[in-house]
This record gives C-alpha cells, sequence and structure tokens, in this order.
C-alpha cells in the first residue's frame, strides 16, 4: 500500500466519519425531542458493581452522549493523521487508523433508542450489537498489529493484513452467541460468555499496550515507551465510554480517551518526525 493509497482510504474513512457524526447528532436531537428514551433501565448495567454507587447513578443521556461521540473522535483522529503523516510511511499509523474508523460503527446503537427497540425487533437490536462487537474486536486487533508488524512487514502486505483482520474480527463475532433478550442499560445486547468475553477483551488491549512498551524499552525509543502509555489511556477512555450509562463514565471516558489518542499520534509524529 502506497502513501497515496493510505491516504485516499483514511479519506474515504473520514468522510463516512463524517457522515456517522451528522447522523448520530441528527439521531440525539430526535430521541430528545420526541422522547423516545426509557422511562428506566432498559436492562442490566455491563459494569454492574457501579450500580448504586452515588458517582454513577443511571442516566440515559448519559449513554447516547457517549454513542454520539464516537463518531465524532474517529473523525477528529483521522484528520490529524490525514495532515501530521499526510507524506510519512508508517505501518503503526495505518493500523491506528483503521482502529479509529471501527469506532465510529458504535454510532449503530443509536438505533436501538431511537426505534425502542427493547420492546419488539428483537433481529434488528441483535445485528446492530454483533456489529458492534465486530468493530470492537477489530479495534483491538488493529491496535496489536500496529506494535506486532513494525517489525519484518512490508509496506505491501498492509492492505491485505488489515482485510484479514475484519475477516478475523467477522468470524469470531459470529461464534459469540447473543441474547436478544438481554439488552444492556447502554442500548447493546450483552453477548453470552459475558465475562469471557470482557476478560479476552482486555488481555488484547494489555498486549496492544505492551507490544509497544517492550520494544520501546529494548531498542531505546522512549516515543514508543510514551505511546505505549497513551494507548493505555485510549483503551481505558473507551472502555469507560463503551460501557457507559453515567455522566460520571462519560466524563471520564472522554477525557481519557482524548488524552491519550493525543498523545499516542504526537509520540508517533515526533519519532518519524526526526527518521
Amino acid at each position: 500500500m502506497t502513501i497515496a493509497t493510505r491516504n485516499r482510504f483514511i479519506r474515504l474513512a473520514a468522510g463516512i466519519a463524517l457522515t456517522l457524526s451528522a447522523t448520530a447528532v441528527v439521531l440525539i436531537i430526535m430521541i430528545l425531542v420526541q422522547k423516545r428514551l426509557p422511562a428506566g433501565m432498559p436492562g442490566m448495567r455491563q459494569l454492574p458493581f457501579v450500580d448504586g454507587f452515588f458517582l454513577t447513578p443511571y442516566s440515559a443521556r448519559a449513554s447516547i452522549a457517549a454513542i454520539g461521540i464516537f463518531p465524532i473522535f474517529s473523525l477528529a483522529g483521522l484528520l490529524y493523521i490525514l495532515f501530521a503523516f499526510e507524506k510519512t510511511q508508517t505501518i503503526e499509523i495505518t493500523f491506528f487508523a483503521a482502529c479509529l474508523f471501527s469506532v465510529s460503527a458504535e454510532t449503530f446503537r443509536l438505533f436501538i433508542p431511537y426505534y425502542q427497540l427493547w420492546q419488539n425487533a428483537e433481529f434488528l437490536s441483535v445485528t446492530i450489537s454483533r456489529a458492534v462487537l465486530i468493530s470492537r474486536i477489530f479495534m483491538l486487533i488493529a491496535l496489536l498489529s500496529s506494535g506486532i508488524f513494525t517489525t519484518g512487514q512490508t509496506v505491501q502486505q498492509v492492505g491485505p493484513s488489515i482485510f484479514l483482520l475484519a475477516f478475523f474480527s467477522f468470524s469470531l463475532s459470529k461464534a459469540v452467541p447473543f441474547n436478544s433478550g438481554n439488552l444492556a442499560s447502554n442500548f447493546f445486547i450483552a453477548p453470552g460468555y459475558g465475562k469471557m468475553v470482557m476478560i479476552i477483551i482486555i488481555m488484547m488491549g494489555v498486549l496492544a499496550v505492551l507490544s509497544y512498551l517492550i520494544p520501546g524499552k529494548l531498542r531505546a525509543i522512549p516515543e514508543y515507551r510514551q505511546a505505549a502509555g497513551g494507548m493505555a489511556l485510549f483503551l481505558a477512555g473507551y472502555l469507560l465510554l463503551a460501557t457507559c450509562d453515567s455522566w460520571a463514565f462519560f466524563a471520564a471516558g472522554s477525557v481519557l480517551s482524548l488524552a491519550g489518542g493525543g498523545l499516542y499520534l504526537d509520540r508517533l509524529h515526533r519519532y518519524y518526525l526526526w527518521q
């Protein structure tokens, strides 16, 4: 994949993220104006240990706000990559751009409150949740690949690698069962074996951070170590926003995601600036 080809794909991804951002804003306004939010929690909280804690009371508005901010973060990150790395040949940033693009798929969760799918339309709610799970798996695999594939990976192999990652994410998601009656409070049907899925997701996130931290230490690259810290903050923020059903989660997740993503991109840009 040449730089020109990569930039074209990023422009296309940014265009889709822009469309999803506008869609999210319109859907949120319509949900609020037409009072389509449930009177109470539509399901169990994805993080049950926060239930009853005074800092994390349930808020359906916080959930839709968190969903709406995903495509905006995606668009901002893609635009930064497009301009800051426009002439920089880097495998890491190509995978991270794919990661950012997948984040915008969280927008589809807004259709659950908009169409009030907790009342009926089980097939649609399961389809939306499965699509979101695919995007989450792909995001983590892309992050992990961004650190691993920098060693021994040629630029021409990046495109096929991303396609294989997408196919693997789809196949893995198909193996996870979904129960349409298991809707979570943040408008997402929790997959079967939820704890196991969560453990796997967390392990993949840890491995993604280590894929930058270890080479940074072994090769004495401070920017890589700092990028690992940024990735850890980004993933922590993403986890809070993905499970968000309170304003405390929304605030903390937004700050961590923005700070972590910004730190990661800034340190990679600083590293390649002097290469």
